[in-house]
């Protein structure tokens, strides 16, 4: 972590405290990243059926996307916060628990898992709309930058090769972890300032009503943008790839490479490597290539990536793979964020941020569903698939990229 103290430093103690927060929240959702599949492939070796707890995930963003948006834009986002992880705590308790006791079963997972992802909507939400009242928007790119980095360290390079060693040793202390690093979550969140609880406001304006008007506004925002609009579309395509891609990681470890339990964990180190290097290394990039080239070359590199580890089943190549993967996801992810925190006005991040979830993590089942299937025939198809369909939406997606390059 020494790499962030001086940045966290520089951005001032309340990006400190928002950091660590979202740090205590992606220590739990490492825990669960890891010991979730591994739990899953415990209870079935069906890909179908491991696939479907990877749908339990993200189909909350589908289906409550835009209505968390709304809350956070309504409510006090550090109390919003501060009760959607409260709530994942008791529910990662109970799984342990029934761990424990030998009573789960793999419709009981696929549950909690579902519950997981709606309430990460509203947490994820609450948290990134508050990144520009305590960084400032001058320092946007650093900040995502460091949330990008930690967010990968805290999940890959702790909580995942950690929970698969817990796992290995009693299936049910991962989630001991997973529900502590929640409940830090709700503690620091609550330490922030006013300024970041809620968006700008006047002192007479009143506090906007829970409409249907006002659930759709941010679609609407994001469709009438001439930039947005495009890079969302391009969003929603490269999400369901990756799902695809991923979608029966666990089993291409544990029986394409022939990877035991415990290895698991340490070999998604491997994408957290690349991902670490391309965080720290967007905002000089940025300077020097400019976003659009820097987003359309990330894309390249994951689809590359991703068919290099379809088409050489090997440990060491797919290790490379996954290093390559994790740099160019991690690239676009800073800058696909940053760009929404420049572009909408502080009052509709909450609702934005939903909708671009709702419609781009709320569509990764069907990628999800859709790689399940491949797996079931061979366990390489979901990455050689995958990967083309990633580079072959960079390249029919020019046209976007030159747009942003011009507008930034």
């Amino acid at each position: 972590m020494t790499v962030d103290a001086a940045p966290v430093r520089g951005l001032g103690p309340a990006f400190g405290r928002l950091w660590g927060a979202g740090t205590g929240a992606n220590l739990s959702d490492g825990f669960a990243a890891t010991a979730a599949p591994l739990l899953a492939a415990s209870l079935t070796r069906d890909p179908v059926l491991i696939s479907v707890v990877g749908v339990a995930q993200f189909l909350p963003w589908l289906l409550f996307g835009v209505l968390s948006g709304s809350v956070v834009d309504r409510f006090d986002r550090r109390r919003v916060a501060a009760v959607a992880c409260g709530v994942r705590a008791v529910v990662a308790a109970a799984v342990c628990a029934l761990v424990a006791t030998d009573h789960m079963v793999i419709a009981v997972l696929i549950g909690a898992v579902f519950v997981f992802g709606a309430f990460e909507t509203v947490a994820d939400g609450s948290l990134q709309a508050m990144v520009p009242a305590v960084a400032g928007r001058d320092g946007l790119v650093r900040a995502n930058s460091r949330f990008q980095a930690t967010e990968v360290v805290a999940q890959n390079f702790v909580a995942a090769p950690l929970a698969g060693v817990l796992f290995a040793l009693a299936a049910a202390l991962p989630f001991v972890a997973h529900s502590a690093g929640y409940v830090l979550a709700a503690v620091l969140v609550l330490t922030l300032p006013v300024s970041a609880a809620r968006p700008p406001r006047g002192d007479d304006e009143p506090k906007e009503p829970l409409t249907g008007r006002s659930l759709v506004e941010g679609i609407r925002f994001l469709l009438g943008h001439p930039v947005l609009s495009r890079l969302w579309a391009v969003n929603i395509v490269l999400a369901v790839f990756n799902a695809l891609a991923q979608a029966v990681f666990v089993l291409y470890v544990l029986d394409e490479l022939g990877l035991p339990d415990a290895v698991y964990g340490l070999f998604a180190m491997a994408a957290a490597v690349g991902a670490v290097l391309g965080a720290l290394i967007v905002p000089r990039l940025v300077r020097r290539f400019g976003r659009g080239p820097l987003m359309i070359a990330s894309v390249l590199v994951t689809g590359a990536s991703y068919a290099l580890c379809g088409f050489v089943p090997h440990p060491a190549a797919a290790a490379i793979g996954m290093v390559g993967a994790g740099l160019s996801v991690a690239g676009w992810n800073v800058l696909s964020v940053t760009i929404r925190q420049e572009l909408v006005p502080s009052r509709l991040l909450g609702r934005t941020h939903g909708a671009w979830r709702a419609f781009g993590w709320g569509l990764m089942p069907l990628g999800t569903l859709a790689g399940g299937l491949l797996g079931a025939v061979d366990l390489r198809l979901p990455f050689i698939v995958g990967g083309i369909g990633i580079a072959a939406a960079a390249l029919g997606v020019r046209r976007t990229f030159s747009v942003l390059s011009k507008t930034h």
